[in-house]
């Protein structure tokens, strides 16, 4: 694996690196996001989660990512879509991201060191566009697939809902 750009992180050359998102959404409507302190997006404000370890089940790595970033802890997960994301031009990053919709958190909020996060109004947010996609999903947002894929490749990202 080569450094990618501007310390975006590893190249992926060996197939696709697999995390996992948690979408967690409170009795008030708003959903929890997380600044991105690494990674080709960071600086973005989205979903808790990050990569699976080896070994390691994906909803166990969701609630793993979730308490890192957050301090919360998720009860029930459900896994809700399965997203190939591809960077252009190709090789810059592939990914195969999990998303789960949390059952109600618990937790004191912590992030993690350099990271921040908050709890939003979907509607409140200017998400970034792979945000948007997966507020579309968890129901928060209605925004149509074409204005979503043109934002996505007006960033440099494809992103393609697997299931």
């Amino acid at each position: 694996m080569g450094q990618g750009p501007q310390g975006e992180g590893p190249l992926m050359g060996n197939g696709p690196q697999v995390s996992a998102i948690v979408g967690c959404v409170d009795d008030a409507g708003r959903v929890l996001i997380v600044k991105q302190t690494s990674g080709p997006f960071a600086g973005s404000w989205l979903l808790p989660g990050g990569t699976v370890e080896r070994n390691e089940r994906l909803e166990d790595a969701a609630r793993r990512e979730l308490f890192e970033e957050t301090g919360y802890r998720a009860g029930d997960l459900r896994p809700l879509a399965l997203y190939e994301v591809r960077g252009a031009p190709p090789g810059r990053f592939h990914f195969l991201v999990c998303l789960f919709r949390a059952a109600l958190t618990n937790g004191t909020p912590r992030p993690e060191p350099g990271g921040e996060l908050r709890w939003a109004a979907p509607l409140e947010i200017d998400p970034h566009p792979s945000l948007a996609v997966a507020l579309v999903d968890l129901g928060l947002i209605d925004r149509g697939r074409a204005a979503l894929e043109l934002d996505l490749a007006a960033i440099g990202v494809g992103m393609r809902r697997v299931f």
